[in-house]
């Protein structure tokens, strides 16, 4: 059942504002529990049981010291078992009624006598109850830490084989109290080992990860786990930082919480501010900038890049620069920024075109400069196992903010930028998106059911709620999504 903590607990300071926030609640843990007890069983048949030694005094034959080695256990039922949260940070671990059959090796010394065969072991009726504390170290990291361990045998029945068998199986009565507490005993001890484990495993999962050569993405936690006996929610920072330096995003996070909703597995909460520091990123990073020049133009392409394309548009520039060629820089002069509204994802985009002149064997000399605001929205669609997006355009604004070939009106260029937006480059953007693709997964092979949803007590971000999925264990990425089969959308505001 520990590996159920690297599931829950695996992703991921100072308290902040979270990002990113997930939940996994009862129904979550109640599936993990279903599929873990599989991999748990495993584990069990594998698991390696010490070799006990000691003595003990048999009434009419004295002092009898025994060592039982070389323990494999060849069946086990693990019967009822629960998976749970508990109050105080921590998750309960229990299991009910498991029986065993577990082989192994005997030898006896009794005064000059010594003796050896094999034997069975038939554990019945064992119950398991571990506690594991589940915490922070303050810098980011989640840390896990036993904090109780109690297990009880109901029967255990001991029968030897070879040797004098025939007369120890008189005496596996006294046999039986002390194995049945040194099991116990071994078997809390190796699961405290297994805890202690997980914690060294959990200390080398990265906080952020690199996303590309300009930006890293910061998941580490900003708060303790919160357990409350329906779910654990984990606060993640969800930001994005340059690789060139570590600098705080000009608008931090605003605070938002989740909905009740205990019917869904899983709860993902993204906030605006988590794309927003992305583009904050790039946009310093001056990744957010464009040359077009006629020979990045295709040359199928019937329009070239020269000053007859402004025929009519820009009168004075034909006038001074006849058939000349062009350049034009298109980029950011601010961060894009995205705002969540009910159902939808709100895009500004503030940008610029500053157009030059490529005279022959000279520098290029700038010519005027327009600023472009662009403002679309964006709803995210679920279509069989695959999620898709949609853009629309809702707003184009053009400024003429500087000329060096006079003034001229801008409104046919917004007219002509506007429809070539909509009508040609928007349309294409969207057969991209649109097609559905399907997210990398931790190997799923039965897909989910995921809902997004914006909701008032979400604002500012957006929500994914699981119902149900499957998967395999380990993924073979920290940092994926789930296959959706079906979905619905809703709005709230």
């Amino acid at each position: 059942m520990l590996w159920l903590l690297v599931v829950l607990l695996g992703v991921g300071t100072e308290a902040v504002t979270p990002g990113i926030k997930t939940k996994i609640t009862l129904k979550g843990l109640d599936y993990g529990k279903q599929v873990g007890m599989e991999f748990l069983k495993l584990a069990l048949l594998q698991l390696p049981i010490p070799d006990f030694r000691g003595s003990y005094s048999v009434p009419l034959v004295g002092q009898v010291e025994y060592a039982v080695t070389g323990f494999q256990v060849n069946t086990i039922n693990l019967g009822e078992s629960l998976v749970a949260f508990a109050p105080s940070s921590r998750i309960k671990l229990s299991m009910g009624s498991a029986e065993a059959q577990v082989n192994g090796h005997w030898s006896v010394k009794v005064s000059l006598i010594h003796d050896n065969g094999t034997l069975k072991l038939h554990v019945g009726d064992m119950m398991l109850a571990v506690l594991i504390e589940v915490g922070w170290d303050g810098t980011g990291r989640l840390v896990v830490s036993p904090a109780g361990c109690s297990c009880h045998i109901g029967h255990l029945d001991v029968t030897f084989y070879g040797g004098a068998s025939w007369l120890y199986n008189i005496f596996t009565g006294a046999l039986e109290h002390v194995l049945r507490q040194e099991l116990g005993n071994k078997l809390c001890k190796e699961i405290q080992n297994a805890v202690e484990a997980l914690e060294q495993t959990l200390q080398t999962i990265p906080e952020s990860s690199h996303i590309s050569s300009l930006a890293d993405l910061d998941y580490s936690l900003v708060a303790p786990p919160l357990i409350t006996e329906q779910s654990i929610e984990l606060n993640l920072k969800g930001e994005f930082y340059s690789r060139a330096g570590h600098k705080e995003a000009p608008v931090p996070p605003a605070p938002f919480s989740f909905w009740e909703q205990n019917d869904r597995m899983l709860l993902l909460g993204v906030s605006d501010f988590v794309a927003n520091s992305a583009a904050f990123v790039y946009y310093g990073a001056g990744a957010l900038s464009w040359n077009l020049t006629d020979s990045t133009v295709p040359k199928k392409f019937p329009i070239h890049i020269n000053t007859k394309i402004f025929k009519g548009l820009v009168p004075e520039l034909l006038k001074r620069f006849p058939d000349t060629p062009m350049a034009l820089q298109i980029f950011a002069r601010l961060p894009p920024w995205l705002q969540t509204q009910p159902g939808t994802l709100q895009l500004l985009l503030p940008g610029a075109v500053q157009a030059f002149i490529l005279p022959n064997g000279t520098s290029p000399v700038p010519v005027f400069l327009l600023h472009v605001d662009i403002e679309a929205s964006a709803q995210v669609f679920i279509s069989g196992k695959n999620i898709g997006a949609s853009l629309k355009l809702t707003n184009v604004s053009l400024t003429l903010a500087h000329s060096d070939v006079g003034p001229f009106p801008v409104d046919r260029i917004e007219t002509l930028l506007y429809v070539a937006l909509k009508a040609a480059i928007l349309p294409r953007i969207n057969r991209i998106f649109g097609h559905c693709h399907q997210c990398p997964v931790w190997s799923l092979n039965q897909g989910c059911c995921l809902l997004w949803k914006t909701h008032p007590q979400m604002a500012p971000a957006c929500a994914w709620s699981l119902s149900t999925f499957s998967c395999a264990w380990p993924p073979p990425s920290f940092v994926g999504c789930l296959i959706p089969t079906e979905a619905s959308f809703q709005g709230w505001r």
